[in-house]
């Protein structure tokens, strides 16, 4: 995508890409963020691990690349605009979803890179199902006082007791 820059008449600075969250963290709805270390020559695009959508990642990087290209001056102003337009970006500033002019110009590329590594948060594992509570729902007979014990507590001591009848019985 660099080139297009170029013929735009916006270069773009030296960066480097890598996968990370972004200052919003896993729950935040960034897809791409660029950094600048002090006393790093390029800037960083982090662009989020968990995200599987080429084309989501294309334009996030897309946009990345025209905020690096307008400047640091300009943020989001009116270079960057005509930048992301000029691709096919559309949308608000801070989030410029792939146009359909956009779709057409990163087709290609997106067949030379081929398919986009991307992990989800269990590093390509099936996701691990929600435990199951380990503890066992007891209550008295008499008054409903219901109280949660685990298994082994149950079994080597025996149910708790009620503060006013006595001992508990298990519950399904």
């Amino acid at each position: 995508m660099v080139p297009w820059f170029t013929d735009l008449g916006f270069p773009v600075p030296d960066f480097r890409i890598s996968t990370g969250f972004p200052k919003s963290g896993g729950r935040g709805w960034t897809t791409a963020e660029a950094w600048r270390e002090d006393g790093v020559q390029y800037f960083t695009i982090v662009v989020r691990p968990d995200q599987t959508d080429p084309l989501v990642i294309a334009a996030s990087l897309a946009q990345q690349l025209a905020l690096l290209a307008a400047g640091s001056k300009d943020r989001h102003g009116y270079l960057f605009r005509h930048l992301a337009t000029s691709l096919g970006l559309r949308g608000r500033r801070a989030a410029s979803p792939a146009g359909l002019v956009f779709k057409q110009l990163v087709a290609p590329v997106l067949e030379q890179v081929g398919p986009i590594p991307a992990t989800s948060p269990g590093h390509g594992a099936a996701p691990a199902e929600k435990q199951s509570s380990r503890l066992i729902k007891v209550s008295c007979d008499q008054c409903g006082y219901v109280a949660r014990v685990s298994r082994k507590w149950l079994d080597e001591v025996g149910p708790p007791h009620c503060p006013d009848h006595g001992p508990m019985r298990e519950t399904s």
